[in-house]
């Protein structure tokens, strides 16, 4: 055990360099979700009437979410291009516990994500998000927040050892962000057409949403909080099944 501890964090401290020195991933991961945060902000938050304080604490969540599946699309994309150029076989050569090498990636996801979030939340802090949760709603949406970028990593784990190209690795995170704009994120749902609301009410990410916007404003939960664990849990365990037959696929055709 400690030996595949040792070895996941030597990998994470991998690709976590591997972020740090691409300027591609700075701005793919924090700049792109800061500046939909600030055009909503300041561009369009001023025509917004949630009915419900001001927008920046509306949109906030989902920003923050934003944030986390850019970060994933990123880890889906490195996995891929260490199947794709040969790294991950040459490290199956090695005396490397074989749970590392996915799990660094997902290590280092987990890192880099939470990083990422404690910014924008500084960001969203200095232009004006005024969060008034209880004691156990900080809990509450902190730990909603590690529970998506868990789940949201093993969407993109599952899309990175199945994916034959770096750019079909990428391609859940299109679907991840269409999810986003699709929900209770940057509007309420009640002011959508019907056919569409009745999606957006339904779809995985509109209760998350909820859940983490009413746990930092201090309101009830209601149902969106045990259907956001549903949801987050589901997801989690279907993809990290994909993710485990994918790896083993690929480890059988690199034997």
């Amino acid at each position: 055990m400690s030996h595949a501890l040792s070895d996941t964090w030597t990998l994470a401290v991998r690709t976590l360099k591997h972020n740090l020195r691409s300027a591609d991933t700075i701005v793919t991961v924090l700049v792109m979700p800061l500046m939909i945060l600030l055009a909503f902000v300041f561009v369009l938050g001023g025509a917004m009437n949630t009915g419900q304080g001001k927008y920046v604490n509306f949109v906030v969540p989902v920003v923050l979410l934003m944030c986390i599946a850019s970060g994933v699309a990123y880890t889906s994309y490195r996995i891929n291009l260490d199947i794709t150029t040969g790294i991950f076989a040459r490290f199956r050569t090695m005396p490397i516990a074989r749970t590392a090498l996915v799990g660094g990636h997902v290590l280092a996801s987990v890192i880099a994500n939470a990083a990422s979030v404690v910014v924008i939340l500084g960001i969203a802090l200095a232009i004006g998000y005024r969060p008034h949760p209880t004691g156990a709603g900080w809990g509450i949406s902190l730990g909603l927040l590690l529970s998506s970028v868990v789940a949201f990593s093993a969407v993109g784990v599952a899309f990175g050892v199945l994916a034959k190209s770096n750019e079909g690795a990428g391609m859940f995170s299109y679907i991840l962000m269409a999810l986003l704009f699709v929900s209770s994120g940057f509007a309420p749902t009640s002011t959508m057409p019907a056919g569409l609301r009745a999606f957006a009410d339904h779809q995985p990410l509109t209760p998350i949403i909820n859940a983490i916007r009413n746990a930092q404003l201090g309101a009830p939960l209601g149902n969106d909080g045990w259907l956001a664990l549903g949801w987050l849990l589901v997801i989690t365990i279907v993809f990290a099944v994909l993710a485990g037959v994918g790896q083993r696929s690929v480890a059988t055709r690199h034997l």
